[in-house]
């Protein structure tokens, strides 16, 4: 408890802090896939590449958070805000129900290479935030953290 300030004051304002972090983030981050939506052209490839870059940039931003201490709004900024709104399953959904209407091949292609992708991408920010930080902790710990 802060000197003069009643117990329960100082966890408001820590969420407080934590809101606005998250809100600003995700205003920045569904700006930003709004404006792939501009400039990228297809019907798939707008989601596609949000989310493979988002599932590359989470890998990297939990090795670089288990590579040492970091302000505590980071997180909830980067990886709820920032993210949340670049990455999208809804529109992943329903691009996925477009394309199911043009045959089983184009959806499973979309599915395979939005899954594979993804989890590749996700995979290799891990190996790669490894490697430039040094990371000698373990990012499952980093992981496990209730704001991811």
């Amino acid at each position: 408890m802060t000197e003069g300030v009643p117990a329960g004051r100082d966890m408001a304002a820590s969420k407080g802090s934590t809101l606005a972090a998250v809100a600003a983030g995700g205003a920045v981050g569904s700006l930003g896939r709004w404006g792939v939506g501009l400039l990228a052209t297809g019907a798939v490839w707008p989601t596609l590449l949000v989310n493979v870059t988002g599932a590359l940039t989470m890998g990297l931003l939990v090795a670089w958070l288990a590579a040492g201490e970091r302000h505590p709004l980071v997180r909830p900024a980067v990886s709820v805000g920032l993210l949340g709104g670049w990455t999208t399953f809804s529109s992943f959904a329903l691009d996925a129900h477009g394309l199911a209407g043009d045959g089983l091949g184009g959806l499973l292609g979309y599915l395979a290479l939005t899954l594979g992708l993804g989890l590749g991408a996700a995979l290799l920010g891990l190996v790669v935030g490894d490697r430039l930080w040094d990371g000698s902790a373990s990012a499952d710990e980093t992981v496990t953290e209730e704001e991811l």
